[in-house]
């Protein structure tokens, strides 16, 4: 059956896996798309399926709070990104419930669940891959910190790897957003797809190594932390245009000591260090995927002289923007 998601009525079934039609191209990678537009939920999701893992993402919206029952009877370990919204689930073999927000992500196994889906975000973008377990086991380093999450899928029982969320980093999107329109086709595009989850899974667990290895200084409360989300959310907003530490300070409630202490116990890097690495992540992917000019992005980043951003753009990625152009 795989998964089966049902409305408050639980006869009400909105999706059912193996009730759609799969596209199939050379190389044998199926490919679903669909779009649905039901009572209170609209919106679309695409699934690609190679030999080792399946790719899904999509977006819905919603109408007001919902709630969805599923059913997942596959064994997999999900790389699980959360772009947009928030969701609170409970899973009838889990004691308690477990909350994914707004830019978060984590990793988790599961085997044969049943449980449901508070969505209490008016707009949801999530974006999954479910790895088969020894496919992932194989990648899994050989590190004390992971021991706990080994013996979970030895024991085919259901957890974490890491106890708490993690931000989504830069880095993290802009892979997620290569998958998403990767171009190529056919062997080639399995090749593409299989390495950028790999390399996907790379940021995740060296992330979950660094953060719970120091679990963000446990004097840090949650009121702090949840303070330093609202300073990262204000940043990206004003990423063009930013605000000087002392009144980002005082926009979060808390003092510039504080803000410049605790947004790098939280995210590893400085506020200022945050916002040189989304711009050149930003920078990175429009010299990629759009038709600009080197100086085009620079001003478009927020540089006004070219030459800055091009030695900023070298240091950080060792390589000069009209490289990376071509």
């Amino acid at each position: 059956m795989g998964l089966k998601l049902c409305l408050e009525d639980v006869q009400d079934i909105m999706f059912e896996s193996g009730k759609h039609q799969y596209d199939i191209d050379v190389a044998g990678t199926h490919e679903l798309n669909i779009s649905y537009n039901y009572k209170n939920f609209r919106g679309w999701y695409k699934e690609i399926v190679l030999d080792n893992f399946k790719i899904g993402y999509g977006s819905s919206t919603l109408s007001q709070k919902t709630t969805l029952f599923f059913e997942f009877n596959e064994e997999t370990v999900e790389m699980h990104f959360t772009l947009q919204g928030s969701s609170s689930t409970s899973i009838e073999a889990l004691p308690t419930d477990f909350s994914i927000g707004n830019n978060t992500h984590n990793i988790f196994y599961c085997n044969d669940i049943k449980g449901k889906m508070e969505w209490n975000s008016k707009d949801f973008y999530i974006f999954e891959i479910n790895l088969q377990p020894k496919f992932f086991e194989q990648y899994l380093p050989d590190d004390g910190l992971f021991d706990t999450f080994k013996k979970i899928i030895q024991n085919k029982e259901i957890g974490f790897l890491s106890p708490h969320n993690h931000p989504i980093t830069p880095p993290m999107l802009i892979i997620i957003y290569e998958i998403i329109n990767c171009s190529w086709k056919n062997k080639y595009r399995q090749l593409f797809l299989e390495a950028k989850v790999l390399e996907l899974l790379l940021l995740q667990l060296e992330q979950i190594r660094l953060c719970d290895v120091c679990l963000v200084n446990i004097n840090t409360s949650k009121t702090i932390i949840d303070k330093m989300y609202y300073a990262k959310e204000i940043v990206l907003a004003k990423l063009n245009n930013p605000m000087c530490l002392s009144d980002l300070a005082r926009v979060v409630s808390t003092n510039e000591c504080t803000l410049k202490k605790e947004f790098k116990n939280v995210f590893g890097t400085t506020v200022f260090g945050y916002i040189r690495d989304t711009k050149m992540e930003q920078a990175k992917k429009m010299l990629l995927n759009q038709k600009l000019s080197v100086n085009e992005v620079s001003d478009r980043i927020g540089y006004k002289n070219p030459q800055h951003f091009s030695t900023a753009f070298k240091r950080k990625f060792g390589v000069s923007p009209s490289r990376i152009k071509g």
